[in-house]
């Protein structure tokens, strides 16, 4: 997860461990994992921006020898992340300035876009597409409709906020992505709006 003025690395610092306790490993979001996994080579270079804990998603890309770089704002959720994947690079870091070179084979942001603010969001397409080589994929989820909202997490209130469907497809274009899959708010994955782009 990442920083900004709305305190959302403190908070989650504050409820690591919850967090990590409650966060379902079923898997729901196998499917779309797959698509991924699928389209890349073997050993692949993945960043994911707000890994958290790891679990489930790097566990996922692990599990299939995948090379794995997982930054969070949040020094509790990296320190988890990093115990349990001692092999993998971890980075304590806001997603908005990675300072990564343009490196990677996968861009993941699961979960993690939404807490932050909308102009920050627009500016995050340009972040994407410098960290990816020519041709990477980019999966991320998103909301379905412009808003913003709290919402209560361990007892910590987390901030989170959407643009509509159409301006993430003209983020995605005006910054060479072409969109390879997506749906929105898909029941199987528990509502989320999921999007898979590959990189011009």
């Amino acid at each position: 997860m990442d920083t900004d003025d709305r305190g959302i690395a403190a908070a989650y610092n504050r409820i690591a461990a919850w967090f990590d306790a409650s966060r379902t490993r079923a898997l729901i979001e196998r499917p779309w994992l797959d698509a991924l996994a699928q389209a890349l080579t073997p050993g692949a270079a993945i960043l994911d921006l707000g890994c958290g804990t790891g679990e489930p998603i790097l566990r996922y890309f692990a599990e299939r020898g995948f090379e794995l770089t997982g930054m969070d704002a949040s020094a509790a959720m990296i320190d988890i992340a990093a115990r349990r994947f001692p092999s993998m690079r971890c980075i304590v870091g806001d997603m908005r300035h990675p300072m990564l070179p343009a490196a990677f084979d996968a861009v993941i942001a699961w979960h993690s876009l939404f807490h932050l603010p909308q102009a920050d969001q627009r500016a995050m397409f340009r972040t994407f597409a410098r960290c990816l080589k020519a041709g990477g994929l980019l999966m991320f989820t998103s909301g379905s409709e412009q808003g913003e909202t709290w919402s209560d997490n361990g007892g910590a209130m987390l901030y989170h906020a959407s643009l509509d469907v159409d301006e993430y497809r003209r983020l995605l274009d005006a910054h060479g992505f072409r969109i390879l899959r997506h749906a929105r708010d898909d029941a199987a994955c528990g509502g989320a709006t999921v999007w898979i782009a590959r990189r011009q």
